[in-house]
């Protein structure tokens, strides 16, 4: 099942800050999972994360159930480095060999994953690609990087959709394209990556098409009519991010755990 990762509208809470100060906190999570070594940290992080979701009106249930796979594959991760780090005291002496250090670097990088991930997609939900590649183009990156971004973030529900059509096409005509086996993996690439993917290529073609019957990239410079001015949710927003900043300091200052 493919996640729902597309811009929504709305009124409320991220949804009211500027691409620019979006950005800003979305590096602030990734500074304070990244940087700091913390466990409680981590869970904040991941913490304050449902907070801004339910406070932007996305629903905390929701965005779970999208993020389901990243959850699941989290578990993984933390399954994997609790088996293999052997260091530390043994607390299973029978059967496998878990260590105290090895659930805590299981934990640890569980938790990273998952922040990152998560911060992601609440700065895809929140954000409009439109508005991003106008702030970005006006803090002095040139336009075509703007709008790189922008077709990057347009392709990702394109591909969803292509990806539903297909499946239920799939259906109507009776093909098990289920993952289940080795056969299972080479029908769902001929019945489901191929088609996909060529659908992607096609939209890819015409883009370019139109990209070049307008003559983009003709001029080094492009004049930008929008223009965005921080408000209190914005400035709130950065607040936020110096709190990261300074919880990641103090964190690696005192070892928080």
């Amino acid at each position: 099942m493919i996640p729902k990762v597309s811009y929504h509208a709305g009124t409320l809470g991220l949804h009211r800050a500027t691409p620019v100060a979006n950005l800003l906190l979305l590096s602030g999570f990734l500074i304070v999972v990244l940087a700091a070594p913390g466990i409680l940290v981590k869970l904040g992080a991941f913490g304050l994360v449902m907070i801004l979701t339910a406070l932007s009106g996305e629903g905390v249930g929701t965005f779970l159930r999208n993020i389901r796979f990243v959850l699941v594959f989290a578990f993984v991760l933390f399954l994997a480095q609790a088996l293999s780090v052997r260091e530390g005291t043994v607390l299973f002496p029978f059967g496998l060999s878990v260590t105290d250090q090895g659930l805590l670097a299981g934990a640890q990088m569980a938790l990273r994953f998952l922040v990152i991930l998560s911060s992601s997609l609440l700065f895809v939900l929140v954000t409009d690609p439109d508005r991003l590649a106008h702030a970005i183009v006006r803090l002095g990156i040139p336009y075509r990087y703007g709008f790189i971004l922008v077709l990057a973030l347009r392709f990702v529900p394109f591909f969803r959709r292509e990806y539903r059509t297909v499946r239920e096409a799939q259906h109507v005509r009776g093909v098990d394209a289920s993952i289940r086996s080795f056969a299972g993996l080479r029908r769902a690439i001929r019945y489901t990556f191929l088609p996909v993917l060529v659908s992607g290529l096609t939209r890819v073609d015409s883009v370019a098409i139109s990209m070049k019957g307008r003559c983009f990239g003709l001029y080094p410079k492009r004049t930008v009519t929008r223009k965005e001015h921080w408000h209190q949710m914005d400035w709130a927003t950065g607040a936020l991010f110096v709190l990261l900043l300074g919880i990641t300091v103090l964190a690696r200052r005192y070892a928080w755990l």
